[in-house]
């Protein structure tokens, strides 16, 4: 049975420029369902001309916090009135939580990206090098959480390297003595980089619909079967990429165990509720057939 909204129901959501296949809603809505919560939980797409406006309506609208995606985990950041440490060190902000008007930031991809590689993935960090595409918002909170347990060497291959140097230089100052590399998006240093790596990470948003036949890398046979490949895109299940890998014999896991246990972290800011992560992956693959 549908759970009531009335005058104390309180309201939490999502902010994002391209909002309509994200699965947060139905995430959080599950969880508040399945255990009687006052919540609700929205999904707000907001213009970037209009997110300084968006961040202070949670403040006027009595909101208890959102969720921050795409485009603007880095961009958020200035309008806020306070910033959680290690989502400072990070330079990105995935949630936002409303104390009595005071809007702190808090980045719990970090969480989200661990514990989906270490439980999902099977992967030990510790001496592994590790290629990550992107350089973006979401790329810096699994460039944090890669170091922050003893990767032996990160590679990020970006468009523009200039916005991938700015991550080593900005994570050398945390991480003193880190093996951080960057090289531009060409094939030749790619093959040669993926022939080294055991882990394989893209963060580049390319695979959103209606683009599900885009790929950030060109060829199959740049991927081999020693690999963990893992593409934050969870929609589609299975993108391109991943069935390239998976044609090559390389390991592969999608973006939704991150985003359910990154948001389950979320809720529990929101809520000091923290549901069985296990239990809220399970019954999300249920509900939307996402393996």
């Amino acid at each position: 049975m549908k759970k009531d909204i009335n005058g104390k129901t309180k309201i939490i959501g999502i902010i994002g420029k391209n909002i309509e296949n994200s699965l947060s809603p139905l995430i959080h809505n599950q969880i508040i369902l399945k255990h009687s919560l006052n919540f609700c939980y929205l999904p707000f797409q907001v213009a970037e001309t209009n997110l300084d406006k968006a961040i202070q309506g949670i403040k006027a609208l009595n909101i208890r916090g959102v969720n921050i995606t795409f485009p603007y985990k880095e961009k958020v950041i200035k309008f806020l009135d306070e910033v959680e440490e290690s989502a400072r060190r990070i330079g990105a902000v995935n949630t936002i939580v409303n104390n009595k008007g005071i809007l702190t930031g808090y980045n719990t991809d970090v969480i989200g990206f661990k514990k989906s590689l270490q439980e999902d993935g099977k992967f030990a960090i510790k001496g592994e090098k590790a290629i990550i595409l992107g350089a973006g918002g979401a790329a810096r909170g699994v460039i944090y959480a890669l170091l922050e347990e003893e990767i032996e060497e990160i590679c990020i291959f970006n468009r523009t390297p200039e916005k991938a140097e700015k991550i080593k230089q900005d994570f050398l100052t945390f991480f003193p003595g880190s093996n951080i590399n960057i090289f531009p998006l060409e094939k030749e240093r790619l093959k040669d980089k993926i022939g080294e790596a055991h882990l394989l990470v893209n963060a580049i948003s390319l695979e959103m619909p209606p683009q599900i036949n885009n790929t950030p890398l060109p060829e199959k046979r740049l991927f081999h079967s020693n690999l963990l490949v893992y593409d934050l895109t969870y929609h589609p299940a299975k993108t391109l990429f991943l069935r390239q890998a998976e044609r090559a014999g390389a390991k592969t896991i999608n973006g939704l165990p991150m985003l359910v246990y990154q948001g389950i972290e979320s809720f529990y800011l929101w809520t000091g509720f923290k549901p069985k992560g296990k239990e809220v992956l399970e019954m999300i693959k249920r509900i939307t057939y996402i393996a």
